[in-house]
């Protein structure tokens, strides 16, 4: 059976067109969207992949699955267990959107910084110029403005985007950079321009900066909590773009308001969106947007065509690059080796 023959369900649009382009030549795309949930039930059996989220249940009903891709490089909207258990490739899309990602990160340290938001909602509020020399004394409600230039950045992670993100540091601002990272050599970490520590707690005592770009797993849930964010420096800077979950919420807000770190820059939350009267929006020492460090013009095409790329790899039987259930290839294999998926 060529890919030709097989059948992607797409529960909702890819994040671009383009994606949903390259899979149509190739394979027959079913829009999900359009689908009651009697006609869903019917469709799963006979799918080969599905692009975005799927739960255990849907899984275990598409009897002729062999891979599921992640519209991102995050991929906690799928069961991988449920997918690995039968046999499922999980593929995603890292790497696709790390430049995108790492400048927001930057463009998030400068406005924590350099006090841009809260300097742009002073002057629309005020409707004046205050004399800049409130700007160093206690009646700037955050502090005098700070330079990145030779301070140090904390990355906990060190894949495509945290290794992007060192890389334009060290290159722009001549920052030192440490990394914490469990999964990568020292040697691979110094390739990067990045001193790899050996614990968080090295890492969060040292940085000016701390950046998070892990993925939301059981063991990074609540990575940072009260003890972590009492570690750190009372004039850092913490940053996520990962997961709002990587971090305890509720001891962020204390951190923030008691003084414990100078501020945060936030692009995802826990949950999302925020609550209207979430504590964070009444917060001065904080900068929010709304999970779009990722999302620009340049970047969604290569995201939507890269997860079609791995999911359309998988389909013809080839090991996909971004695999991110590797345990599951033996079973797969053997699976479309006897059922003749791919002769």
């Amino acid at each position: 059976m060529g890919t030709n023959a097989k059948r992607v369900l797409l529960p909702s649009p890819m994040v671009d067109p383009a994606g949903e382009a390259l899979l149509g030549r190739v394979v027959e795309v079913v829009r999900g969207g359009a689908l009651d949930e009697a006609e869903r039930d019917r469709v799963l059996p006979t799918v080969h992949g599905i692009y975005g989220r799927a739960t255990a249940a849907e899984i275990e009903a598409a009897t002729s699955l062999e891979v599921i891709g992640s519209g991102g490089s995050g991929v906690d909207g799928i069961d991988v267990g449920a997918a690995t258990e039968h046999g499922v490739l999980v593929v995603n899309a890292a790497g696709a959107q790390a430049s995108a990602v790492a400048e927001h990160a930057i463009g998030l340290m400068l406005a924590l910084g350099k006090r841009i938001a809260a300097s742009d909602r002073l002057l629309r509020r005020e409707r004046r110029f205050p004399d800049r020399r409130e700007y160093l004394g206690d009646a700037w409600p955050v502090g005098a403005p700070r330079e990145l230039h030779g301070r140090t950045l904390g990355l906990v992670g060190l894949g495509e985007v945290g290794r992007e993100l060192a890389r334009a540091c060290r290159t722009a601002f001549a920052m030192d950079v440490l990394a914490f990272d469990p999964y990568v050599e020292r040697a691979d970490a110094a390739a990067a321009g990045a001193e790899l520590v050996d614990g968080l707690d090295d890492l969060l005592a040292h940085s000016h900066v701390v950046s998070l770009h892990v993925p939301l797993t059981p063991e990074t849930r609540h990575l940072l909590g009260e003890r972590e964010l009492r570690r750190m420096r009372a004039d850092a800077y913490l940053v996520n773009l990962a997961r709002g979950g990587v971090v305890d919420d509720a001891a962020l807000v204390r951190a923030l308001r008691e003084g414990w770190i100078a501020g945060a820059g936030l692009d995802v939350f826990d949950p999302e969106p925020l609550p209207a009267d979430h504590p964070l929006f009444e917060l001065e020492n904080v900068v929010l947007t709304p999970h779009i460090g990722g999302w620009t013009a340049e970047s969604l095409p290569r995201l939507a065509c890269t997860t079609a790329n791995e999911m359309l790899a998988a389909l013809r039987g080839e090991r996909p690059a971004r695999l991110v259930n590797p345990q599951a290839w033996p079973a797969f294999v053997a699976r479309c080796s006897a059922t003749g998926a791919h002769r």
